[in-house]
């Protein structure tokens, strides 16, 4: 499948590239896509994955280290919402909505109250919001939580262990779906989105087995560690969806980001899980049948 209306390279300060795709029509609303951890920006394939065609104008970047963008180890949330904004005027694009999936929800909240007067929407999707919890390691699953912990005691005995999966995206796929409910990964067998899946993590881990390891560490940190914004501050309309069969991030920490920010209007998923819940906000939000 190709919907890539424009698939760029970005030059950034210090002569990084900065990897972008553009999809959909162009007259639509504009989304930018935060793609998950691990991911890149064919994410977005499992918007269009079950058959469905684009109705908004659907750019995703890729986060340094990811996809087609040159590594960063010291990126940060601010770098993110820099980036965002070179791409939306380098499109000649005003106002835009964002969605963010997963840890990518964290660099979509950073980005929509530092661009407060451009984000029209953000939507966030099964997003990890530890600063927000008092126990948050309890509201995750087993590898999740294995993952968030040891990103902040030991980053570098960490980046050999994940080295060991972000070496062949064969091996990354089995461990996350040992780590989801039968229903989801029956729903990430299905034909289509399967590929989808499959192309996204190969994309993430494409500059090798360390890099994706240390881009996945430096996010998972800037994801779990005290934010440096205020989630209550967000200007624009905020809808956040979670399945209440994640087995990833427990709808806990949609909970935690209703009561967070006022106004936030969250939507449970029955029996939906991580990657099902991404798909049927695509479904909502971006796509016609």
């Amino acid at each position: 499948m190709n919907d890539a209306l424009d698939t760029g390279i970005l030059a950034r300060r210090g002569g990084r590239s900065l990897g972008y795709v553009d999809t959909g029509p162009r007259d639509g609303p504009v989304w930018f896509h935060c793609h998950g951890i691990p991911g890149s920006s064919k994410e977005r394939l499992l918007a269009t994955a079950a058959g469905g065609s684009l109705r908004v104008r659907l750019i995703a970047i890729d986060r340094p280290g990811y996809g087609e963008s040159a590594p960063m180890p010291r990126y940060s949330l601010a770098d993110h919402a820099d980036d965002v904004l070179a791409v939306a005027e380098h499109l000649q694009i005003d106002h835009f909505s964002l969605l963010g999936f997963s840890g990518g929800g964290v660099f979509a909240m950073a980005t929509a109250q530092a661009l407060a007067s451009r984000v029209e929407r953000l939507a966030l999707v099964g997003t990890p919001c530890v600063p927000l919890l008092d126990d948050p390691f309890s509201h995750a699953g087993a590898l999740t939580a294995e993952v968030w912990h040891a990103a902040l005691e030991d980053p570098e005995a960490l980046a050999t262990r994940l080295a060991t999966l972000t070496g062949d995206s064969d091996v990354l796929s089995a461990a996350l779906m040992d780590s989801l409910g039968d229903r989801e990964q029956r729903c990430l067998h299905t034909p289509g989105i399967d590929a989808a899946f499959t192309d996204n993590l190969v994309a993430a881990i494409r500059q090798g087995a360390m890099v994706a390891a240390e881009s996945i560490i430096r996010d998972t940190r800037l994801m779990i560690q005290a934010w440096p914004f205020d989630p209550g501050g967000i200007a624009p309309p905020v809808e956040a969806f979670y399945g209440d069969s994640d087995e990833l991030v427990h709808l806990a920490h949609g909970r935690a980001l209703e009561a967070g920010i006022k106004g936030c209007s969250l939507t449970v998923l029955p029996r939906s899980g991580h990657y099902d819940t991404l798909i049927d906000v695509f479904a909502r939000l971006a796509c016609c049948r």
